[in-house]
C-alpha cells in the first residue's frame, strides 16, 4: 500500500490522525486540485511570456502542507483522563512504550482521542499550567519517581488513590512495565477498580 493510500485509510479509520516525526515531510496535493489551485498562476505565467525577451519554461507547480504534532499533550482529551508519562526518546509514537499505553487505553475501552498524554519530561517547566487547561478527572501516573511531578506529593503505586486532588493509579514507567507480567497484572488490578470495570 503506498503512502498516500494509506493515510487515506488511516484518516478513515480514526477520528484524528496523528503523525510520525520520520513522516514530517511535505505532502503533494493531486493533480487535479492543483490545477483548480494553480488557474491564477497560468494567467501570471503567460503575461511573463509575453512581456520576458527569453523563453520561459513552465515547470508544473506543487503545493505543500506540512505536517505537524501535537506540542503539549497527546490525544483529544474527550473524557478527561490525564497521563504522565516520561518518555526520552525522539519518536515516542513508535515506541514500544507508547504501544503498551495504547493497549492499557484499550483494555479500559477508551481511545486516545478520550485522554490526555503529557509527556512531563517535555513538559516539566508548562505542567501545572497545561494540567488545569484539561480540567482532569482522572490521573494515571506511568512515572519512575514515587511522587507527582505536580506537587512532590507522595505516589503509591498499583493502588487506586487520590493523587493530587483526583482519583488516580500510578504505576512505573512504561519501560519497565514492558519487561514485568506481574506489575501490568497489579496495574489492571488497580485500574479495574479506580474506573470500577
Amino acid at each position: 500500500m503506498d503512502k498516500e493510500n494509506e493515510l487515506g485509510f488511516l484518516s478513515q479509520m480514526f477520528d484524528t490522525l496523528y503523525l510520525f516525526p520520520e513522516e514530517l515531510e511535505d505532502i503533494e496535493i493531486p493533480e487535479e486540485e492543483l490545477d483548480q489551485l494553480n488557474t491564477t498562476g497560468d494567467e501570471q505565467e503567460i503575461k511573463e511570456k509575453e512581456t520576458s525577451p527569453t523563453p520561459v519554461v513552465a515547470t508544473p507547480i506543487k503545493k505543500a502542507i506540512k505536517k505537524q504534532l501535537p506540542t503539549d499533550y497527546y490525544g483529544e482529551n474527550k473524557r478527561h483522563i490525564t497521563i504522565f508519562i516520561e518518555h526520552s526518546g525522539v519518536d515516542i509514537f513508535r515506541s514500544k512504550e507508547f504501544q503498551l499505553l495504547l493497549k492499557i487505553i484499550g483494555a479500559l475501552q477508551l481511545t486516545l482521542q478520550e485522554v490526555a498524554v503529557i509527556n512531563v519530561l517535555e513538559q516539566k517547566d508548562n505542567l501545572p499550567k497545561l494540567t488545569e487547561k484539561l480540567s482532569p478527572q482522572y490521573y494515571l501516573y506511568f512515572i519512575n519517581k514515587n511522587e507527582s511531578p505536580l506537587s512532590s506529593e507522595s505516589v503509591p503505586k498499583y493502588v487506586p488513590t487520590e493523587i493530587d486532588g483526583k482519583p488516580a493509579v500510578a504505576a512505573d514507567s512504561l519501560t519497565k512495565l514492558l519487561l514485568d507480567v506481574e506489575k501490568k497484572r497489579d496495574l489492571w488490578m488497580a485500574l479495574k477498580t479506580l474506573f470500577e470495570i
